[in-house]
């Protein structure tokens, strides 16, 4: 186990203060150097191991997703949905540690980090992160969006301060998560922002793979939005308490 897990799992076993929320860790993937083959070994003890595909590779503790033009093969990990990736009603994050250089390869104006889900998954709860590039000024901004399983709530959230651009070349961490139900946020590092979710976000929850690194288009087995850099430290956690 990584230096990083093993601070997660010893984290979970401390003795909550009476009245706390206990943070569960639902999913962790962080590269390891040992890690070999086609496998994502998920160190948070949910067994939600995830599979690498098209060309993607590891190296010194990251995951590189490469350019489409390289191979024309999409880089990505996909997981096996299991309940423990569905929060349902409880406060959840999910985030990664990512970079990206400004001279990255964009087939898509969207570039999809980690996704459960999406609107044409039949209705069902979801959540995703994306990155977005304004066209016009090349900047790139973290976009967080929640939905819950009646769509009687939406949560959405994007970067827009802080840094000029995630895309600099530099490593950054990324996070969304909802609050309550009422609230979701976004952290880019130190930078910390909240919104207000239109209709309470309920109860998200969904049966569909784990995506990381693109998207699915539609129902079909077309992808695009391919990710182009480097991540690590891809994480999902639930509140409880």
């Amino acid at each position: 186990m990584t230096v990083v897990a093993a601070a997660a799992a010893a984290a979970l076993v401390l003795p909550a203060p009476a009245g706390a929320r206990v943070v569960d860790q639902r999913l962790s993937y962080v590269a390891p150097d040992t890690e070999t083959g086609d496998v994502a070994t998920d160190e948070s003890g949910q067994g939600n191991d995830g599979v690498l595909r098209g060309g993607l590779t590891r190296m010194h503790g990251v995951y590189k997703f490469h350019r489409l033009s390289l191979d024309h093969r999409y880089d990505r990990i996909t997981t096996p949905d299991d309940p423990s990736l569905s929060p349902g009603t409880s406060p959840f994050s999910y985030g990664v540690r990512l970079k990206v250089s400004p001279k990255a390869e964009w087939s898509h104006s969207e570039m999809a980090v980690i996704r459960h889900g999406d609107t044409d998954s039949g209705g069902a709860g979801n959540y995703k992160m994306e990155l977005r590039r304004n066209k016009t000024t090349g900047v790139v901004s973290a976009f967080c969006v929640m939905h819950d399983d009646d769509g009687s709530g939406v949560g959405y959230i994007r970067g827009r301060g802080g840094l000029k651009s995630i895309a600099d070349g530099h490593w950054h961490t990324v996070t969304c998560g909802r609050v309550d139900a009422t609230t979701v946020s976004l952290t880019v590092d130190d930078n910390v922002a909240e919104r207000a979710t239109r209709g309470a976000l309920g109860n998200v929850e969904g049966s569909v793979p784990l995506l990381i690194g693109c998207q699915l288009q539609g129902q079909g087995p077309r992808m695009r939005e391919q990710f182009v850099g480097r991540m690590d430290n891809i994480t999902i956690t639930v509140q409880s308490g």
